[in-house]
């Protein structure tokens, strides 16, 4: 028998489904593409947030999560540049499924914001539990009310995480 590795970060339904938890969940104005990229990117790999520059405020809210450093944990992951990299085609794939089932706010889409549509909203409400998993609540949590204010600048976001993409 064989077996094969599963890993989120590279899995285009479990990324919808991070994409959902993310936007009902978002506090204030919807994100920008590469903020929910970069969210999802933490989200699925909570351990890289130390790696991150934060407010003081941002940082304690963060320690009180009691993450695991990426060193302390069993899987050794990538450096988050080319990990983030290598989840862009998936990233993308998730995004405009979204948009093209009309889950995502059509019209904030065309401004460059992304946000449930009511169809969207009404989806993740029938989810309910099935949409985020236990141990992501806390990490939501941070990074739609406290991470939103890291990186609130053009290129701060970036300069704060270390993450680029090019031409995605």
């Amino acid at each position: 028998m064989k077996y094969r590795q599963w890993h989120a970060q590279l899995d285009v339904f479990d990324a919808v489904r991070r994409y959902m938890a993310l936007m009902s969940r978002w506090t204030g104005d919807a994100p920008n593409r590469e903020r929910l990229f970069i969210s999802d990117f933490y989200l699925v790999n909570p351990s890289l947030l130390h790696r991150t520059q934060m407010t003081s405020d941002v940082r304690k809210a963060f320690n009180a999560l009691r993450i695991s450093r990426p060193e302390d944990q069993f899987v050794r992951l990538p450096p988050p540049a080319v990990l983030f990299h290598k989840m862009a085609g998936v990233q993308v794939e998730a995004l405009h499924n979204l948009i093209g089932r009309g889950l995502c706010d059509v019209a904030l889409v065309n401004q460059g914001r992304y946000a449930l549509s009511k169809e969207g909203v009404d989806f993740s409400e029938r989810l309910s539990s099935a949409l985020v998993l236990p141990r992501e609540e806390p990490v939501i949590g941070f990074l739609t009310k406290e991470f939103v204010e890291i990186g609130a600048g053009d290129g701060s976001l970036r300069s704060s995480t270390g993450l680029r993409r090019v031409g995605v």
